[in-house]
């Protein structure tokens, strides 16, 4: 299935795009390693940026495009927030990026993060060794879920616990990176 819906053209507003990703990830990035947290005072103003170079480069259709590419990604991805198994600011992040460079650029950059964020945990299961208790943590959860028929919540990090968390802006980095790589290859660059 094709998604036709990627705003990176070959024109000058791609290079204007470019930087607006570039700078979105990279203060996402420090915020996150910084607190834990991607803060609207991040995500808001590129969410905006995204709005209004769109509008320029495609007019009133650029307002289209910009709130397809916000409302897809929060849409895909709200059922992960509901299970407390991705953050708000992580989803508010790939609205921004939806913002800026459309829904299909950010479908696809959700799948290459998915893809490295799997490959991270796979990683650190090996490094902090701790595989069998993870996945009988999962296993209780599934368990959980299905003797009571509801989806509870999948979090065992409560209170100041952070050594089991994983900062998912890890991933959408080189997720993100990926997708604008091969948006630039498409266009013969």
């Amino acid at each position: 299935m094709t998604l036709p819906n990627t705003n990176l053209e070959n024109n000058p507003g791609m290079i204007l795009q470019t930087i607006l990703l570039m700078l979105l990830l990279i203060l996402s990035l420090l915020s996150d390693i910084r607190t834990y947290r991607i803060r609207n005072i991040i995500t808001m103003p590129f969410t905006a940026a995204g709005i209004v170079v769109n509008c320029l480069m495609h007019g009133p259709e650029g307002l289209k495009l910009a709130a397809l590419g916000w409302l897809v990604p929060v849409l895909l991805l709200f059922a992960l927030y509901a299970l407390k198994m991705l953050g708000a600011g992580d989803i508010k992040l790939f609205g921004a990026i939806g913002a800026i460079a459309g829904y299909g650029f950010t479908v696809r950059s959700i799948a290459y993060s998915f893809l490295f964020g799997g490959l991270m945990a796979i990683v650190l299961l090996a490094v902090r060794k701790n595989a069998a208790v993870r996945f009988r943590y999962l296993a209780a959860y599934l368990r959980s879920c299905f003797l009571t028929f509801r989806l509870l919540d999948y979090s065992d990090f409560k209170g100041k616990d952070r050594n089991n968390r994983f900062r998912f802006t890890y991933a959408v980095l080189p997720g993100t990176l990926t997708q604008l790589l091969i948006a630039y290859i498409g266009q013969g660059m």
